[in-house]
């Protein structure tokens, strides 16, 4: 029979391990949701390169934050943004799909989490004053007009280095002997040097044509590759998530969050309905770009940003690494995709 005393004390007891439970499961409620503190991460990514344009709506619209990730973005350019990933310095990288694919084939245990762009936003561009005789004709012949000319890249190894050599080796030339390919850096000093005749074109990368072709009107379409002109590129993988295999096996939520957060940026930037929203993320990330040249683009291309990277997808990656030599075999699906992580399939917004 209790008395009074210990009656008291078991119930301030009970108390405690009551209040105590319910700590535990509120911290366990706070962490793993919205609201609470996000697990951090690292991101390297492009910095004002509509490549990356997922990442940027997804940080703008707090939709990593969304879905309890605090994602801490690592810029840089060309090759240096899967290098940071690769060597440690970030968790997550949000760069061209083909890299990942060619230090996959060499050992690295490298998994891609979620697509943020299927096709390569690039164009082959030349200035207006330089001839092209072939324009007009089927592809690839209007790439023979490339034959002596200087043309620019980012920086060699880049996706726009490997796209022109794919390109000129498909119009029969010689990437080494027949085109001087010429690196010039991120889009900004990629669309000065068109401008200032150091380049006759370049294998461009966005937003470097919008503003060539429609603002400046500097530049001529030779092949429009992220408009699918080059068949090889009507099915791919071009940018996304990339984290190491160990990072799924510890940190499993966080890549979920990771390719929830990329998909609903997705769905946000295929909604036309959200245009203004998304002009407030381009005003944000991409500096210098004319409001109306982003609209522009947007409504051309925005279904190109979609999470999805098929089996036929990946083999054109592998395609495109196999003519450059950049691999030695294909490098199997299920071995750099996250297959457990990868979305399926993608809903377009209703208002789509």
């Amino acid at each position: 029979m209790e008395t009074p005393g210990t009656s008291s004390r078991f119930g301030a007891w009970r108390n405690r391990r009551v209040a105590a439970s319910l700590a535990v499961l509120v911290a366990s409620v706070l962490a793993a949701s919205p609201g609470g503190a996000g697990e951090k991460v690292k991101l390297s990514t492009f910095q004002a390169n509509l490549c990356c344009f997922t990442v940027y709506v997804a940080q703008h619209l707090k939709l990593f934050e969304k879905h309890g990730v605090d994602v801490e973005i690592v810029y840089g350019t060309g090759i240096q943004v899967a290098n940071i990933m690769i060597s440690g310095s970030a968790e997550v990288g949000a760069f061209a799909i083909e890299h990942g694919v060619a230090v996959s084939s060499k050992g690295q245990d490298l998994k891609l989490l979620v697509v943020n762009q299927q096709l390569p936003p690039l164009s082959l561009i030349l200035r207006n004053d330089v001839p092209t005789p072939n324009a007009g004709k089927p592809y690839p012949q209007m790439v023979r007009d490339l034959k002596g000319l200087k043309i620019g890249i980012s920086s060699a190894g880049a996706s726009t280095d490997t796209v022109l050599q794919y390109l000129l080796r498909e119009a029969g030339l010689d990437p080494k002997k027949d085109v001087n390919i010429v690196p010039v850096g991120d889009p900004s000093t990629m669309l000065a040097a068109l401008k200032n005749g150091v380049i006759d074109g370049a294998m461009a990368v966005e937003p470097t044509q919008t503003a060539a072709l429609h603002g400046m009107k500097i530049a001529k379409m030779v092949v429009d590759v992220e408009g699918g002109e080059a068949p090889l590129f009507k099915d791919f993988a071009y940018n996304g998530m990339f984290v190491r295999a160990a990072f799924l096996k510890d940190r499993p939520q966080v890549a979920r969050g990771i390719v929830a957060a990329v998909v609903e940026a997705e769905q946000a930037i295929n909604d036309p309905g959200r245009i203004d929203e998304i002009m407030q993320v381009g005003a944000t990330y991409m500096k210098g770009l004319d409001p109306a040249l982003l609209r522009a683009y947007l409504d051309r291309y925005r279904s190109i940003f979609r999470p999805v990277a098929t089996p036929a997808a990946m083999e054109n990656v592998n395609k495109l690494l196999l003519a450059g030599n950049l691999i030695a075999q294909p490098v199997p699906y299920d071995r750099i995709v996250a297959t457990d992580f990868m979305p399926r399939d993608f809903s377009m917004p209703k208002t789509h």
